[in-house]
């Protein structure tokens, strides 16, 4: 697998141009993630057919703009960052090149491979973050595991990021999920909960299929905005749509 992902994402100058080959295919089915979400074998053959149609990790981190981020947490002094249910992302990647020590974790070993060995490139950084953010002394960790043991990556990490990964278990566990990554969150943390809304249409607010738990648990809802970060623990909270 690895000698394909080499021939699939060879980057040159610039950022990779996608190839997906979707027209070949009747059945399109492989786009979709698994139904059950604690099915480990399907999560890898997920991953893998997304690899196998020429769809990678410049797809899947299209809305991923660290910015904001990458200040706040300078300015509050934070270095831990926990990447749960990564996928093949290369934010982990980014963030550590920014100067923090970051764990990427996913239950696919597929996924973690495909991340772990995907070439990012110099000028890639500069997708997520402004080039003059880089900052020596940081590291990326990728771990195979499950967010829902305590155990695995207990933290406590300054900041949480899961992207469109508790949003899969919202007809099943969403509040295990979001508890259990809570519990690996400093008392002053930054939990970022990104989820995208694929079927919205104007004039309807997006929705965000974790707001509703933060709210009912109590948590300072913060947009990351201008200013210093609230006191005590906050949770950013950002929807994307298409």
């Amino acid at each position: 697998m690895l000698s394909k992902l080499k021939q699939l994402f060879k980057r040159g100058a610039g950022r990779p141009k996608l190839d997906p080959r979707l027209d070949c295919d009747a059945d399109l089915s492989w786009l979709d993630p698994p139904l059950d979400p604690l099915d480990v074998a399907a999560w890898d053959r997920y991953w893998l057919a997304q690899v196998g149609h020429g769809l990678g990790p410049p797809l899947f981190d299209m809305f991923c703009d660290n910015r904001n981020l990458v200040q706040v947490m300078n300015a509050e002094g934070m270095t831990r960052i926990l990447c749960a249910g990564n996928g093949i992302s290369q934010e982990p990647r980014a963030l550590a090149q920014a100067g923090f020590q970051v764990v990427a974790l996913d239950q696919s070993s597929q996924a973690v491979e495909i991340a772990r060995e995907f070439e990012f490139p110099t000028e890639g950084f500069e997708y997520f973050c402004e080039s003059g953010m880089r900052r020596p002394g940081g590291h990326v960790d990728f771990v195979v595991g499950d967010i829902l043991n305590p155990e695995v990556c207990p933290g406590p990490f300054d900041v949480i990021i899961e992207r469109r990964t508790a949003q899969i278990f919202f007809n099943h566990d969403v509040g295990g999920v979001l508890r259990a990554l809570a519990e690996r969150l400093d008392e002053d943390g930054v939990f970022l909960s990104h989820c995208h809304d694929g079927a919205w249409k104007p004039p309807v607010e997006p929705r965000h299929f974790t707001k509703s738990w933060f709210q009912q648990n109590r948590w300072t809802i913060w947009d990351g905005g201008s200013g210093r970060k609230p006191p005590g623990r906050v949770a950013w909270l950002f929807t994307s749509t298409g």
